[in-house]
């Protein structure tokens, strides 16, 4: 699996970002490989959290017919985030063909170890019983928002009940950001894979670091979580505060 986070390391930074979001002609992060920000999904997608913009939270539990209560989005249910797959997984071909310098049988073992991160992903659903996060974006997104603070905390995991603060956030952030800008299942499913990948390869980048005893491929790791934050998210590690069982986004 080693090959699979010095391959895609930088493609990590952006595989969940749509085209619109980069130029043309990127600087990469780091030496490992060049990428093309052209090949991924999600149409300049991006997430805004209603810890961030309480005024659209407010309009929203305001916006019902008179004599109607809107239910606030941190109640919403998950299923408003959740979608249909078309079909095969779609990003790790993606991915793969977008790393120049690969032969055919290179791209094709980096295609399938990309896969594998995605079925191991859903595996781990499998073992925590957590059938509810199965293709569902507010559930990739915390896997990928999880995966970030781990890194940028030295290793310190979020606790189950922060784990699921966060959840709820993120479900309310896609509850209010698909009603402006809709999205086609195949869309969902681009972006939902796009989080897997990039959390899986931070923590992989960071877990290879840690145990091999280089540091070169921590503070890649911690990079490519920083720079998925801000350009996914809008957000800093510095604006996460953990109190008590909740996580709160100043």
């Amino acid at each position: 699996m080693r090959s699979v986070y010095r391959k895609v390391a930088v493609l990590a930074t952006v595989c969940a970002l749509g085209s619109g979001v980069w130029p043309a002609v990127a600087r990469p992060l780091s030496a490992y490989r060049e990428y093309d920000s052209g090949v991924f999904a999600g149409g300049g997608f991006k997430l805004s959290l209603p810890g961030k913009g309480r005024e659209d939270v407010s309009r929203e539990k305001s916006s019902g017919r008179a004599g109607e209560e809107a239910i606030p989005p941190e109640l919403l249910p998950l299923s408003v985030s959740s979608f249909r797959t078309v079909g095969n997984p779609i990003m790790p071909k993606r991915v793969a063909e977008a790393v120049a310098g690969l032969d055919k049988e290179e791209r094709r073992q980096l295609e399938a170890s990309l896969m594998l991160l995605l079925r191991q992903y859903e595996q781990q659903l499998d073992r925590d019983d957590d059938f509810r996060l199965k293709n569902n974006l507010a559930g990739s997104f915390n896997f990928l928002f999880g995966a970030a603070y781990s890194v940028l905390k030295e290793g310190r995991a979020l606790s189950p009940e922060q784990r699921e603060s966060m959840l709820r956030q993120l479900n309310a952030g896609f509850a209010l950001r698909l009603k402006e800008q809709r999205l086609s299942d195949r869309e969902k499913q681009e972006l939902y894979e796009s989080a897997v990948l990039s959390g899986s390869i931070i923590l992989g980048l960071y877990t290879e670091g840690r145990d091999t005893r280089q540091p070169a491929l921590q503070r890649t790791a911690r990079e490519l979580a920083r720079e998925l934050l801000t350009r996914l998210m809008g957000l800093s590690i510095e604006q996460v505060r953990t109190e008590g069982d909740s996580v709160r986004i100043n």
